[in-house]
C-alpha cells in the first residue's frame, strides 16, 4: 500500500527552518516514528522543501504550498489504486494496517481515522451513523458548537477517484466538508491510542508532557550541574545549579546558575542565561533567553534573543527574531 505524507511548513509555529516533522516529542522526532511503523509500506512525502528528506529511504515529490489536499494532486499520476494519507504533525503509535482493512471492507471514497479528543474544538469535529459513515463534521468549531468528541486525526484511506473532487488551493477540512455536505461516501474509523497533533505552543507541550508522563521515567545521558524533577528527557545538559522538571524534554543546551525549566520543550543549541525562567514553552535550536528574562506559555523561535529581564507571555516569536521589551499576547513572525 501507497501512504503519502504531505509535509508542510506551520507559517502559525515556527519553533525552526525546517518542516514541523523534525519536531520531537521526548526527544523522539516524529518523521521517524512515523517511518518506523510504516515499514513494508510504499511511502511518497509531499514536500516543498525536498532537500530536507534526502537522507530518508523515501520518494519525494515537491509541491508548492497549494493547501493540504491539492498537494495530494501532485502523486496523482503515481498512485496506483487505494491509497493512505498520513499527516506528518501527527505523532501516534496507531499502525495504518486496520483503518485499511474496514476501508476494504466498507468501499467509500474516503475513511477518516478518528479519536476522541479532549480538547474536540481545536479539530474537525465528526458525527457518524451506527454503521461509521460521516453524517456531519465542523472544522474547529466554537466550544459550545461541538457535537462530538471524535476528531480527524489527519490519517485517512482514498480511492484515487478523490482527485477528482480536488481543485487547486483545497485544504483536508474543506475537502471533507464538501463529501460530506454532497453526501458522498465517507467512513470513519475509531482508534484507541495515544494521538497528539503538533501545531501550536499549547498542543506541543501538552503532547510533550502527556508522552513523559506515560514513560514515567527520568531519562538523562551526560547531565552536570542539574537538579531534576522526573519525568523528564535530557541529553548533554550543562548547568549551574538549574532546576528543570518535571515535563522537560532538552538537549545540548548550557543553563545558567538559578535557571528554572517546567514543563518545556528547549532545542538544540539554546542558551539559558542566570536566574531565567520558562514554563509551558517551547525554545527552538540556538535561541537565547538572556539573563533574568521569563517565558511562559510562548514560543522563541531559532535563533531567536529575549533579552535581559524581559517577559514574554503567551506569544510566538518566530526565527532569527529579537524581543528587547516585554511582550504578551503577541505574534512576531
Amino acid at each position: 500500500m501507497q501512504v503519502i505524507i504531505p509535509a508542510g511548513y506551520n507559517r502559525r509555529f515556527p519553533v525552526m527552518k525546517r518542516p514541523q516533522t523534525f519536531l520531537e516529542v521526548g526527544r523522539r522526532e516524529i518523521f521517524s516514528a512515523i517511518l518506523e511503523k510504516l515499514r513494508g509500506h510504499e511511502v511518497i512525502v509531499v514536500t516543498p522543501t525536498p532537500k530536507e528528506f534526502k537522507h530518508y529511504e523515501v520518494q519525494v515529490v515537491k509541491d508548492e504550498f497549494t493547501g493540504s489536499a491539492s498537494a495530494l494532486r501532485e502523486i496523482e499520476k503515481i498512485v496506483e489504486g487505494t491509497f493512505v494519507v498520513h499527516y506528518s504533525d501527527i505523532f501516534t503509535p496507531f499502525r495504518v494496517e486496520p483503518i485499511i482493512q474496514f476501508h476494504e471492507r466498507m468501499k467509500p471514497l474516503m475513511t477518516l481515522g478518528v479519536y476522541s479528543a479532549r480538547n474536540p474544538w481545536r479539530y474537525g469535529v465528526i458525527s457518524s451513523d451506527p454503521t461509521g459513515r460521516v453524517t456531519r463534521f465542523l472544522f474547529q468549531p466554537r466550544p459550545d458548537l461541538v457535537f462530538s468528541n471524535l476528531v480527524y486525526a489527519g490519517i485517512s484511506v482514498m480511492e484515487p477517484e478523490v482527485f477528482d473532487k480536488i481543485p487547486y488551493k483545497m485544504d483536508m477540512h474543506e475537502l471533507i466538508s464538501y463529501l460530506v455536505q454532497r453526501k458522498i461516501p465517507v467512513y470513519s474509523y475509531e482508534f484507541k491510542t495515544f494521538w497528539y497533533h503538533i501545531g501550536s505552543v499549547q498542543e506541543y507541550v501538552e503532547a510533550n508532557r502527556d508522552y513523559l508522563k506515560r514513560r514515567m521515567e527520568m531519562t538523562q545521558e551526560n547531565v552536570q550541574g542539574v537538579n531534576i524533577y522526573p519525568p523528564v528527557s535530557l541529553e548533554n545538559i550543562r548547568g549551574k545549579g538549574a532546576f528543570l522538571g518535571p515535563y522537560v524534554s532538552a538537549s545540548d543546551v548550557k543553563l545558567g546558575s538559578g535557571v528554572k525549566v517546567i514543563n518545556s520543550i528547549i532545542y538544540s543549541g539554546a542558551v539559558i542565561g542566570d536566574n531565567a525562567n520558562i514554563s509551558d514553552s517551547v525554545v527552538g535550536p540556538g535561541a537565547r533567553i538572556e539573563e533574568g528574562a521569563v517565558v511562559t506559555e510562548s514560543l522563541v523561535g531559532e535563533g531567536s534573543r529575549v533579552g535581559e529581564r524581559v517577559k514574554v507571555g503567551q506569544s510566538v516569536v518566530g526565527v532569527e527574531k529579537e524581543v528587547m521589551e516585554n511582550i504578551f499576547e503577541l505574534e512576531l513572525l
